[in-house]
Order: C-alpha cells, then sequence, then structure tokens
C-alpha cells in the first residue's frame, strides 16, 4: 500500500509519495498541476508557493510575532521579548489561524484521502460527499502538542516550579512526545490514548481547520491525486473491467466551446482534451475532425471520457462551457469509425 502525505496551502494542495512530489494549485484562475522528484529544488519551489500564496494578514501577523520574539532580546530595555518557545507555538498553532481558503483546500485534501474510488474527476459528486476528517491529518500533532504542554505545565508546577520555567520545559519536552505518542497511538494496545485525541482532532477539523470544498478545490486536490499516481502507483488508477462475451461499441461526435475566453481560438483548449483522451489510449479510438472530436468505445467508458473533457475548460479558468453530442450506438450489427468510413466509401466505388 502506498504511503500518501497531503500538504495544503492557500492556493493548493501537495501529495508527497515515496520519491515524488505531486502539485495541483490555482494561480489566476487556471489550474497548474506537476509532478517532480523530491529534491532541494523541489523543497524550495514548495516552500515558495506556500510562502507568497499567503494572504498579507497573514504575513504581517508572522512578522510581527517573530519580531516581538527576536528584536527586544538585542535591545536596552527591560522586555526582553517572547520566549523562543513562541517559534513552536507558532509552527503549530496556525492550524488555528487557516484563511478560508486553505481550510477549503485542506477539507478537499481530506475529501480525496477518504474517498475509497478512483479519484477521477468525473467522480467530484461522490468525493465531495466523502469524510471531510482524516485519521492521520497533522491536526493530530497539534492536539498532542497543546495536551501535553497542559499536563506537563500542570506536573510542574505541583513540583513547585515557578510557572514561567514549567511552561518552558513543558514548551520544549512536549515537542519531544509528540512523536512517540502518534508512534503509540497506531498500537493497539493504546486504543485508550488514541480515541480522545482523535476525538478532539475530528472537532477540530470539522469546526475549525476544514471548510466544505468547492468544486475547485476538489478538481485541485484529485489531479495533484493522479500526478503523483501516475509516477509511483499508476496501477491503482487502472479501470478494472469485467469481461463480456459481446462488447457492445459506440461513436460519439462531441464538440466542445469555451464561452467568454479572451481569445476566438479554441486550439489551446482542444490540445489539453487531446491530452485527456491520450490517458484512456487501449479502451477507446478517437480522431480529432476540424469541426469535432469522434471517439469510438463502450458506452460507460464513453460517458465517463465526455465528462472528463467536459472538464477541461474548466480545469483552465472558464465558468462556462457549451458541450454538444452526438451518439451512434448501433446494437443489430457492429459499428466503429473505420465500418462507418469503408461502407460509405464502397458505394462511392461502386
Amino acid at each position: 500500500m502506498a504511503v500518501i502525505r497531503g500538504l495544503s496551502f492557500q492556493t493548493g494542495i501537495f501529495f508527497i509519495g515515496q520519491d515524488h512530489v505531486a502539485c495541483g494549485y490555482h494561480h489566476k484562475n487556471r489550474l497548474h498541476k506537476w509532478c517532480k522528484p523530491i529534491s532541494v529544488k523541489t523543497f524550495f519551489e514548495m516552500v515558495y508557493l506556500v510562502t507568497s500564496s499567503l494572504p498579507i494578514w497573514l504575513k504581517l501577523f508572522t512578522m510581527t510575532l517573530f519580531g516581538l520574539i527576536l528584536i527586544p532580546k538585542f535591545l536596552p530595555i527591560d522586555f526582553k521579548g517572547f520566549p523562543y518557545y513562541f517559534f513552536i507555538y507558532f509552527a503549530f498553532g496556525t492550524h488555528f489561524i487557516f484563511p478560508n481558503q486553505l481550510k477549503k483546500y485542506h477539507g478537499a485534501e481530506h475529501k480525496v484521502f477518504s474517498d475509497r474510488g478512483r479519484k477521477l474527476v468525473t467522480r467530484i459528486h461522490r468525493i465531495k460527499k466523502a469524510a471531510i476528517t482524516n485519521r492521520n491529518c497533522s491536526t493530530n500533532a497539534v492536539v498532542i502538542y497543546f495536551l501535553s504542554v497542559i499536563i506537563l505545565t500542570f506536573i510542574g508546577l505541583v513540583s513547585i516550579l515557578p510557572f514561567q520555567d514549567s511552561l518552558m520545559y513543558a514548551s520544549y519536552s512536549s515537542v519531544l512526545l509528540v512523536p512517540v505518542v502518534i508512534r503509540l497511538m497506531k498500537k493497539r494496545a493504546f486504543m485508550w490514548l488514541r480515541k480522545p485525541i482523535l476525538q478532539i482532532s475530528y472537532w477540530l477539523q470539522r469546526n475549525w481547520t476544514t471548510s466544505e470544498p468547492e468544486r475547485k478545490h476538489l478538481i485541485a486536490a484529485i489531479e495533484s491525486y493522479r500526478q503523483l499516481a501516475l509516477v509511483e502507483f499508476p496501477d491503482q488508477l487502472q479501470r478494472q473491467t469485467i469481461k463480456k462475451e459481446k462488447k457492445n461499441m459506440a461513436i460519439v461526435d462531441i464538440t466542445i466551446i469555451p464561452i467568454g475566453t479572451d481569445s476566438p481560438s479554441v486550439s489551446e483548449y482542444v490540445s489539453e482534451i487531446h491530452k485527456v483522451l491520450k490517458t484512456y489510449e487501449g479502451k477507446l479510438k478517437y480522431e480529432l475532425t476540424p469541426m469535432s472530436t469522434l471517439i469510438e468505445g463502450e458506452l460507460p467508458v464513453l460517458f465517463e471520457v465526455i465528462q472528463a473533457i467536459h472538464e477541461v475548460p474548466f480545469t483552465k479558468g472558464c465558468q462556462r462551457v457549451a458541450t454538444n453530442i452526438r451518439i451512434d450506438d448501433r446494437r443489430d450489427k457492429s459499428s466503429t469509425l473505420a465500418s462507418k468510413l469503408a461502407s460509405v466509401q464502397s458505394r462511392m466505388d461502386s
């Protein structure tokens, strides 16, 4: 089973696998996606995407807090700034000040993890119904850390330590406890520990750290996940089909028209649509004509493909798309693109 970790930010989602990082994010209302090997360069690109997408208020809050920790320590004044462990509070506490868009991408990330089916844009309505909570969410670490700080501070006070010293020791020690407790939570013998932590974590996830995602957030999550899957575990994307004695093949003539674009040209959208069709090679045949695209395949596959390519202009920032579809489904005999052309050609030659 592939081990995948998710990381949401203000404009998109990272999915991190064994050797690669995939990303789906929006920039100027367009979806961008990539999958790259884990490296120092990729790490800095991730840091840039996260930091550059933060809202101004959060950047100002961060700079102010860091300034109040560091600057007074170098000034000849009585106030020596906040303690250094406030850096740790900030690292764990950012979950409580997630911006609204980040909450929605976080919710989409969780729904992709929770959904048990194939990660397809055509299944977006089902993925949207998946649970918004995740038992492996980083919110668990947040709960463990602050609970540990409270408990250890209380123990220190009982031991007659001054409050400031007790809080300091608790704040630093709790960092070491987080990975230990997370590891223990996976063991059956520590079910008593896991249950209350997950209950608090699920409450925070539902009410504080996530929001119900919109269509664009779900699409970014699905596409990011698929980018990673195509590289690290493509077998999970394979369509499981039941062998039939007879296949009913149909032909679709489809035209997808993006409305309200900046240019009268649609070649950019057509090329993206054919990239999607290419992922279905072996399951269908298709042919580009000057006015439309012809697709031949089994009806269940065709309907899946139709929805997938209908979504393409939306992922590129369009707000309205008109799709014209004609389906030729002949049941009395086999009908293919080649056989239809051959039939007409034979009549012309006779």
